[in-house]
């Protein structure tokens, strides 16, 4: 669920300074008459203004204004709107804008890492068809031979078998469908920037190890929703106290279908963390404190036939800061944690290397999106 820190002192634009086109109200300034107002839409009206309030500047604005990057995309898709809204940040934080021949860099990175995502999903869908084919030829033939009257089967095994082998039908054809819709993903992001190949919250984040959004800091969560992402002012490098989570998923169908976003918080963590790393490897399975399987309707077959217990990911804090190099030129600084469930934490430093940042945030986020479909493991046959 979505979730946001309390009000701190003030920073970003004056409240009053952008005004609603229709209206000519402040699109910022707090809205205080509440009366006769029911407590749900109280609430989604508070999560408005907080995060249209200058605290949460710029992230707020673009979760929450009708002029967001996300939602002027949806109307105009041919033109590059995160770009360009990356381009007026840096020029408001007083850094140059991100050259045409990084951009260009970053995107050869970006399209190459999305293909070879939806290569291996694909070919592990294939994998589980194959591996499949053979149990369902066999209850096929199980079910025929029930239904001869030679063999003079009840009717309520020849109503199981019938019931197995269309829930196995579907599901090959399901993976097939996925497969393909990976596919049709790719021939459409074939010309996207490195921006649009980036998930919302991702997109975020990236804007603070691009240098365009200084003095904020992020986080991607394994969680059992998915893929967490947290941004939150730098403490001692901000007086402010202002911050914004959710995941992925909240953010699209926030965009694409409406929906509120909610507060709360991402609720447990997947997994259980040493305190200290372990002296010897232990099994893989006492770390876990649940399932992890999303679940999907009970009258639909599932995608995975079998749910990982967890993979060694945890989370990911992201950090940048602006630095001077030896020839006199400034540049972006990005230190990347990733911290284990052993307990280990692993640092990465990078300067201005976006293609190389992408490439680590992508390989955490393949193992949070492996893990929730269930591709983290070996297909072992049956």
């Amino acid at each position: 669920m979505a979730s946001t820190s309390g009000p701190g002192p003030s920073s970003g634009p004056d409240p009053g300074s952008v005004l609603c086109d229709k209206c000519k109200n402040s699109v910022l300034e707090p809205s205080q008459n509440t009366e006769n107002v029911a407590y749900g839409d109280r609430l989604r009206q508070f999560m408005k203004e907080w995060q249209l309030s200058p605290q949460l500047w710029p992230v707020g604005y673009i979760v929450g204004s009708p002029y967001s990057p996300f939602r002027v995309e949806q109307e105009l898709p041919k033109r590059d709107w995160r770009n360009a809204f990356e381009d007026l940040l840096a020029l408001e934080s007083g850094v140059e804008m991100i050259s045409y021949e990084s951009r260009k860099q970053e995107k050869a990175v970006a399209a190459k890492l999305s293909w070879e995502r939806a290569n291996h999903c694909i070919e592990k869908i294939n994998k589980l068809n194959t591996r499949d084919a053979h149990v369902f030829s066999l209850a096929q033939t199980t079910l025929s031979n029930a239904k001869s009257p030679e063999y003079q089967t009840d009717s309520s095994i020849i109503s199981w078998l019938d019931q197995t082998v269309n829930e196995m039908r579907e599901m090959m054809q399901l993976r097939v469908a996925v497969a393909m819709t990976f596919k049709a993903m790719e021939e459409t992001r074939r010309d996207w920037s490195a921006s649009r190949h980036k998930d919302r919250g991702q997109w975020m984040a990236s804007l603070i190890t691009g240098g365009a959004l200084r003095g904020w800091e992020s986080t991607l969560e394994d969680t059992e929703h998915g893929a967490f992402i947290r941004l939150g002012k730098d403490l001692e490098a901000s007086e402010d106290s202002g911050g914004f989570g959710c995941t992925e998923r909240e953010l699209s169908e926030h965009f694409e279908e409406g929906k509120p976003l909610g507060v709360g918080s991402p609720g447990p963590p997947l997994y259980k963390v040493s305190d200290q790393p372990p002296a010897e490897p232990v099994d893989d399975r006492q770390s876990v404190i649940g399932s992890s399987s999303p679940q999907l309707p009970p009258d639909r077959p599932t995608l995975w036939t079998k749910v990982p217990e967890r993979p060694y990911f945890l989370g990911q804090t992201t950090a940048a800061e602006r630095i001077t190099l030896p020839n006199g030129k400034m540049a972006t600084r990005v230190v990347m944690k990733n911290y284990l469930t052993n307990g280990d934490v692993e640092e990465k430093v990078m300067v201005q290397e976006p293609g190389k940042v992408l490439q680590e945030v992508e390989k955490a986020r393949g193992l949070i999106h492996d893990r929730m479909l269930g591709f983290d493991k070996p297909i072992e046959p049956f």
